[in-house]
């Protein structure tokens, strides 16, 4: 039996896919050494999961190199995953071969992000359009035409535009010649990789609201890929926030929007441009760099920039200690605390490097017992300029042995806005959190 006779019938409002546990490394053999030692693994996507049911539209957003597209990807098989399990309408897809997933590839269609490379500049638009159709042997080709042309209607572009080519369309016009191929062969799955953020901001409203109108026409089931959050509120049911390869945290749009409960979220949301000069709202700024996924952080992978990492067990610090803490471990870290050393090869007094430390990070005092053992003794280093194993020690004492380090985080809440749930990737969140 094949797999298209496989396909379970699927309601609106009932999951239409299904994924579970996926996972997606990458062979990386651009390092130095790789040659002698061998590849190390890329980790693009690493344990996600989610459904989507059918008529729903669920974004996916994050910064660039997350693993959004990566996902995207892999859900539909055009990469092969590492581990994990997708299923489309009832069928296993990672049991299947490329030849076996042919004929399901009619019901999951995509759209890319540029609107101009995606076409291609020898055909007509209506030869574009009938290309799925044909793959699929789908209609004559007489009737192939006409659903070019009334696809085209359908996007709001001309009819008599089916003998045209790519390079005579603007770049909206181009995403809805897009869409319209998409269309062709009736999918129920449509994946949007960026689908607007190569248009003018004027011309993305008109192809999000053509978009959003045809889901209620035909019920099509939308995966979209963005880093814009504007954007997604606008077009969403659900947004999945994602980081370094996980979900951290996925919730109806307006809850999310409205109660962002991980800092990464909250972080985003901040970033986003207030269209209000006389605004003098403060905005977020993460610190850092995002870690490379070849060495990933352990536990939670937002930790090393997190502005609430959660303080160790073994540490008895006050709110405030912690706080002053984690910013030294942070400036040693990223060396921004760099003091002025006679010349290359001498260091500086311990003396005068604790007075530095306490002036700027600890005005009221460094705390007692062993945070301020440790504070010393990463001071020794500084002072003997020895920061690697200052930078080692601050990493090791102050944030490894956080249990944001230790484990990673999975939990649901009840959302505060309507009757859903709401998923999210912090240890904030657990019963004992300090």
């Amino acid at each position: 039996m094949s797999a298209v006779d496989q396909l379970a019938d699927v309601g609106m409002g009932e999951t239409l896919l299904e994924i579970e546990g996926l996972t997606k490394h990458f062979q990386s053999d651009t390092g130095l050494l790789a040659g002698i030692f061998g590849s190390e693994d890329v980790e693009a996507v690493d344990d996600v999961s989610f459904e989507i049911a059918k008529g729903e539209t669920v974004a996916l957003v994050g910064e660039s190199g997350c693993g959004k597209s990566t996902l995207a990807r892999t859900v539909l098989q055009l990469i092969q995953p590492t581990d994990g399990r997708v299923a489309f309408k009832g069928v296993e897809l990672t049991d299947w071969s490329q030849r076996q997933l042919r004929p399901l590839r009619r019901d999951m269609q995509m759209i890319f992000q540029d609107p101009q490379s995606s076409l291609n500049p020898r055909m007509k638009v209506g030869q574009i359009i009938e290309e799925p159709m044909q793959a699929h042997d789908m209609y004559t080709k007489t009737e192939r035409r006409e659903r070019a042309k009334e696809l085209l209607e359908r996007v709001e572009l001309e009819r008599e535009y089916y003998n045209r080519y790519p390079h005579e369309f603007s770049g909206g016009q181009r995403q809805r010649i897009n869409l319209a191929r998409a269309m062709a062969t009736d999918p129920d799955l449509i994946v949007c990789d960026e689908p607007v953020s190569a248009l003018d901001v004027s011309v993305q409203a008109q192809v999000l609201n053509t978009m959003r109108d045809l889901q209620e026409e035909y019920g099509f089931t939308y995966l979209v890929i963005s880093h814009d959050l504007s954007v997604v509120r606008y077009i969403a049911d659900r947004v999945a926030v994602m980081y370094l390869g996980h979900i951290a945290e996925l919730a109806e749009t307006e809850e999310l929007y409205e109660n962002p409960q991980h800092p990464y979220t909250q972080a985003l949301l901040d970033a986003i441009p207030i269209p209000d000069p006389r605004s003098r709202d403060a905005r977020g700024t993460l610190e850092g760099d995002v870690p490379s996924p070849i060495n990933p952080p352990s536990g939670c992978r937002f930790r090393t920039r997190c502005p609430s990492l959660i303080r160790p067990e073994e540490l008895d610090l006050s709110a405030d200690e912690w706080d002053q803490v984690r910013r030294f471990t942070r400036a040693v870290q990223r060396r921004t605390f760099v003091p002025e050393y006679p010349d290359e090869d001498e260091g500086l007094p311990v003396g005068t490097i604790t007075d530095a430390v306490d002036a700027d990070y600890f005005p009221e005092g460094r705390p007692d017992g062993e945070a301020g053992e440790i504070i010393d003794e990463v001071c020794r280093s500084i002072a003997d300029r020895e920061w690697d194993d200052a930078q080692e020690l601050v990493t090791e004492r102050f944030e490894e042995t956080s249990i944001c380090a230790a484990e990673r985080p999975r939990y649901t809440i009840p959302a505060t806005v309507g009757d859903g749930v709401h998923d999210v990737s912090c240890h904030l969140h657990r019963d004992d959190a300090i």
